[in-house]
């Protein structure tokens, strides 16, 4: 009996999800749980949480040892509970009798290093860190206009685009469903407002890529990869986020919407129709792997390239706890795909447990 736990931060997280997923586990062959990791208690190791009652279709409070295969769906902030998950989680993953499904990815800017020396570097935008109010300065020399991202961040959050005309400094941000921009008239009076930015968050710079449609809205490919049955990758679907008309992001919290990727392509000429295909294949080929290689086992990624207006193809993130909202809503077929496939691949693990636990006695 493979004993598959589903674990998020708060048992209201991802309820759906969870609960049409432990639906499609064989109950001969699967006992599924859910819980958040502040219920595990320390000394026993006995989890507080749910069990999937199969007969009764529904979860049912339980106490029961760590699952052999944990599914991470954690999402962090900067609380104190979010901090306090995330050591219980890492502890979690060092133990040599537990299997996660995937071990995720660290902060964006050791994942720049290990892809800025790959095959796909081509693809990756050329980042450096946003050391001082000063340094981004200095770099605007070279750049004009750029990108600040944090290094530690989703969800398009605390991105700013600063830009440099004249003496003037403009700095932009995408909030709710506008553009907000505030200009600085000195060196000095920038400085100070990024010195204080960074001392809050730790930021990476990019050059401004025009990322936009020809009627001036921000879009990108969102692409799901996961791991199939047989533990190959498989692009699961792709879709299209476009955001507010002249904004700086494509992401669906600040205004965006969700467009078919078959929309898109099928708006292109044939030759740059088939150019697109073939480059974001072999981004796609190629991106576990290499990830893979540096990091820890993944199960599922999701992927955001952009296209820019002469039609290169960036890698602009990977996300290895994807949403499925932007797949799912283009293609609702696809559901049923998703619900079996952390199921799928946690039947693949569970193929080498024995092994691995023998190794450990």
């Amino acid at each position: 009996m493979i004993s598959f736990g589903m674990m998020s931060l708060s048992l209201k997280s991802e309820l759906t999800y969870f609960t049409e997923m432990a639906r499609r586990a064989n109950a001969d062959r699967f006992t599924c749980f859910r819980f958040s990791p502040a219920s595990i208690h320390p000394i026993t190791e006995m989890v507080t949480g749910e069990r999937f009652d199969q007969k009764k279709d529904c979860w049912v409070k339980a106490e029961f040892q760590l699952p052999n295969i944990i599914y991470d769906r954690c999402f962090y902030t900067n609380d104190l509970a979010s901090k306090q998950a995330m050591a219980i989680v890492k502890w979690l993953k060092k133990k040599t009798d537990i299997t996660f499904l995937g071990y995720g990815l660290p902060n964006k800017w050791e994942i720049y290093q290990v892809l800025s020396q790959s095959p796909l570097s081509p693809y990756i935008p050329k980042t450096i860190l946003a050391g001082s109010g000063k340094a981004v300065i200095a770099q605007l020399d070279v750049m004009d206009t750029a990108i600040l991202k944090p290094v530690f961040g989703s969800g398009g959050a605390g991105i700013y685009k600063i830009e440099k005309t004249g003496r003037e400094f403009e700095i932009s941000a995408d909030i709710g469903d506008g553009l907000i921009t505030k200009t600085f008239h000195s060196t000095s009076e920038t400085e100070d407002w990024l010195d204080n930015l960074f001392r809050k968050k730790e930021y990476m710079m990019q050059p401004y890529l025009s990322l936009s449609d020809p009627q001036n809205y921000p879009f990108d490919i969102r692409v799901l990869l996961q791991k199939d049955h047989e533990g190959k990758w498989i692009a699961r679907g792709k879709g299209i986020r476009r955001g507010i008309k002249d904004g700086i992001l494509s992401n669906l919290r600040v205004g965006g919407e969700i467009l078919p990727f078959e929309e898109y392509v099928n708006s292109l000429d044939i030759r740059t129709r088939k150019f697109i295909s073939l480059e974001l294949e072999e981004i796609l080929t190629q991106l576990p792997g290499i990830l893979e290689a540096s990091f820890p086992r993944l199960f599922e990624l999701g992927v955001d390239i952009g296209v820019s207006k002469d039609h290169a193809l960036w890698v602009l993130d990977t996300n290895s706890k994807p949403g499925r909202k932007v797949i799912t809503s283009t293609n609702p077929d696809l559901k049923e795909v998703l619900y079996k496939a952390p199921i799928e691949y946690a039947s693949v693990l569970s193929k080498i447990l024995p092994e691995r636990e023998e190794q450990h006695l």
